[in-house]
């Protein structure tokens, strides 16, 4: 992930390291769709961890990753004020559409 460091969640960042973050899977379009034609995720996953904030190969490295991944948002990602943030996930908790709630835990 990347995030600019002129921002309160920088400032955050550098003195918390736990974090959760929040992720939607929209899948292929095939999803419940209300009456009005919106379409609802399959699934909504919390992804609770840890967050570093990476410096030197580690964060070029990863920035360029991040950029192939996502060339139309290369504002986000490329520039001496935005940080590059390592996420490294602890547990997860994953509810589906019909709010059936699972957990996940990393082995130790």
């Amino acid at each position: 992930m990347s995030t600019c460091v002129n921002t309160r969640k920088y400032e955050v960042l550098k003195e918390r390291s736990d974090v959760a973050v929040l992720v939607h899977d929209f899948g292929d379009g095939t999803g419940e769709s209300t009456g009005d034609g919106e379409l609802h995720a399959k699934f909504s996953i919390t992804l609770s961890g840890t967050c570093e904030i990476e410096t030197g190969k580690a964060a070029e490295r990863h920035r360029q990753i991040h950029l192939e991944s996502n060339p139309s948002y290369a504002q986000f990602i490329v520039g001496n004020d935005i940080a590059i943030l390592a996420i490294y996930v602890k547990s997860a908790r994953i509810c589906d559409i019909n709010d059936n709630v699972s957990h996940w835990k990393v082995q130790k």
